[in-house]
């Protein structure tokens, strides 16, 4: 709403008004009411109480009654020096002496102005509306039959049929009305910035206090008054010291100096607190403190750890969605839940494809941590010190490329929750010291970084590999080996439970080709091949193998054509890559050397040498 100008007025000045035009620099609504004097001031309080008007107009006797009876900006159109001398040069027309009438008090100024018309001027004041008649009766008395005067004097004059001049000019009324605007675009500017104010005030999520030099509370907003369990009422005007003894807002004026990141007990609640001395012009003139209940701080964090979960850091497969019901499954899973139970470090050990992250997820979902995060991270995908941001995170400009801001760590991100750390064997011996302190201590500091992040999480690795022979070869520490093997779970290879094959082909065959019916998935899951290969790939082999029949077969005609030529040539591909392997692992372990190669291999260096040719890239 536009700033608001209430003008209370009285017929002839209302005239006056209507007459006139304003040319105001901001844009303002007038509201032009015409009433007076006890009318004014009920009209005029109705305007105040319902917030309708920021400043109001008015002249003579109703502006001095209106002053005494409301509490909004007024602004008085005063009878300026121009306004009597044009009034008596009307006057001086009738002849005679003049009267001048006026509402309690004279005009000071008036014996000069009219000494300069040379004209003989009376005048006279009236303390009540009916006075004005007798007033009027007075000045017939003594001969003076022209009066000057305002509106009520002016209509009581026409009534006696005696000679009128209106007191007021445009002149006057056009400097009240632009002084009036000003007042109302500044004070609708200074309400609203109060306004907003008041609303950060009293929506910010801590408590806030802000003394003045005595130590009365000048501020107390609902946050604050929520957590110190004192109403606001009692609060405001009072010394701090008799609200809150502790809050030292006092010793911060004294000092000058700030106080931050201070612990407070208040009753049976503990916060954290900042206190700030305010310096205007160089002086301490108040203080202020800011806080926040420590609850209610861990409770925003749990939500920050529940937004984690619901974006994506979660674990979506339990135990009982694992597929077997061999003997060494059920095993498995029956000692997975027992874990689930526990808060210890799990390692899962197992061949490459046996379900390792499967079980993690059934092991966190399993157990308290379930509705925390779930954060699974493949240690031998990353380069070390990509891991390493990754794992630890890092403060803004801690190396070339930092994010600005910098970036919370898997290990912060997990808090609460469960971290998954896959492929734990490949990770350097430098990495391996870090993460032994992270699981030790259950603290990280960030690459960067200079200060310390308690985390809570529960750790659970992954290697296909024997972690204790590289222990004893001294590629694998042997402290960070005991940490990660409080429990053990051995995860069994394909081949021990092939009773389980032909349900695992039946779940990835329901979920790739939807359209066959069970009769036919029942035929292929069943099929003696799946039983008779060794799957050395485990479950991942076999879904791969699933995965592809499911994209070749038409779904007409039989079905084992397609899975025998499928698996005729899957054989001999794994048949070279093994060879490739084999290749590969025997010249790591000669350092290059062809010739030693060879003859470990039992082969000529011809051969060897061909053989190196055929070799794709990766190996």
């Amino acid at each position: 709403m536009k700033p608001t100008i209430a003008v209370m007025s009285y017929r002839m000045l209302t005239s006056l008004i209507n007459k006139t035009s304003f040319n105001f620099a901001d844009p303002v609504r007038v509201l032009l009411i015409d009433a007076i004097f006890d009318d004014a001031i009920k009209k005029a309080r109705e305007l105040e109480a319902n917030e309708e008007v920021d400043v109001f107009v008015s002249a003579g006797g109703n502006a001095q009654l209106l002053s005494q009876h409301i509490q909004t900006p007024l602004v008085e159109i005063r009878i300026t020096g121009f306004d009597i001398l044009l009034a008596l040069m009307k006057a001086k027309k009738y002849g005679g002496k003049v009267g001048i009438v006026s509402f309690q008090s004279k005009i000071p100024y008036l014996d000069q102005v009219a000494g300069l018309l040379t004209m003989a001027v009376k005048q006279v004041t009236y303390d009540q509306p009916e006075e004005i008649d007798f007033v009027l009766e007075g000045l017939r008395r003594e001969g003076i039959d022209t009066v000057v005067g305002a509106s009520l004097v002016f209509e009581k004059t026409k009534e006696k049929k005696m000679n009128r001049v209106f007191v007021y000019s445009t002149d006057g009324v056009v400097r009240a009305m632009e002084a009036a605007a000003k007042v109302a675009v500044s004070k609708k500017a200074e309400s609203e910035k109060a306004e907003k104010f008041r609303i950060i005030m009293d929506f910010a999520y801590g408590g806030i206090i802000a003394v003045d030099k005595d130590g009365k509370v000048t501020v107390f907003n609902p946050s604050a008054e929520k957590i110190v369990g004192v109403p606001r009422q009692k609060v405001l005007g009072a010394k701090i010291e008799t609200i809150l003894p502790t809050t030292r807002l006092t010793e911060v004026i004294r000092s000058g100096q700030p106080e931050l990141n201070q612990l407070q007990n208040v009753g049976d609640i503990k916060i954290l607190t900042n206190r700030l001395p305010i310096i205007v012009n160089g002086e301490v003139v108040g203080a202020v403190a800011t806080f926040q209940d420590i609850g209610a701080i861990q409770e925003a964090e749990e939500k920050i750890r529940q937004r984690l979960y619901q974006k994506g850091f979660l674990a979506k497969v339990k135990l009982e969605d694992i597929v077997g019901d061999s003997a060494a499954i059920r095993s498995a899973k029956s000692e997975a839940g027992l874990y689930a139970q526990s808060d210890s470090t799990v390692l899962i050990v197992g061949e490459s494809g046996t379900g390792k992250e499967l079980f993690a997820q059934g092991i966190h979902n399993a157990g308290a941590r379930s509705k925390r995060p779930f954060i699974a991270v493949n240690c031998a995908a990353l380069p070390e010190t990509l891991l390493e941001s990754e794992l630890f995170g890092y403060e803004e400009g801690a190396f070339t490329g930092a994010r600005k801001g910098g970036k919370p760590g898997f290990f912060e991100l997990a808090h609460g929750g469960t971290i998954f750390l896959d492929e734990i064997g490949e990770i350097s011996t430098a990495m391996q010291s870090r993460l032994l302190r992270v699981l030790e201590e259950h603290e990280v500091m960030r690459i960067g970084g200079s200060s310390i992040i308690p985390v809570n999480i529960r750790a659970i690795a992954a290697t296909n590999k024997n972690l204790w022979a590289m222990v004893e070869r001294g590629t694998f520490r042997q402290d960070l080996y005991y940490r990660l093997n409080v429990l053990e779970l051995r995860l069994p290879p394909l081949r021990v439970h092939r009773n389980d094959i032909p349900a695992l082909a039946t779940r990835f065959l329901n979920e790739l080709r939807p359209d066959l019916t069970l009769e036919q998935v029942s035929q292929i899951a069943g099929h003696y091949l799946f039983r008779s290969y060794d799957w050395p790939g485990n479950v991942r082999e076999l879904k791969n193998i699933v995965e592809r029949f499911a994209v070749l077969y038409s779904g007409k005609g039989n079905p084992a054509q397609l899975l025998e030529s499928l698996f005729r040539r899957h054989k001999t591909g794994r048949a070279a890559c093994s060879e490739y392997e084999e290749i590969a692992r025997v010249l790591r372990e000669v350092n290059g050397s062809k010739s030693e190669a060879a003859k470990r291999l039992g082969i000529s260096r011809t051969s060897l040498w061909r053989k190196l040719k055929e070799m794709p890239v990766e190996y």
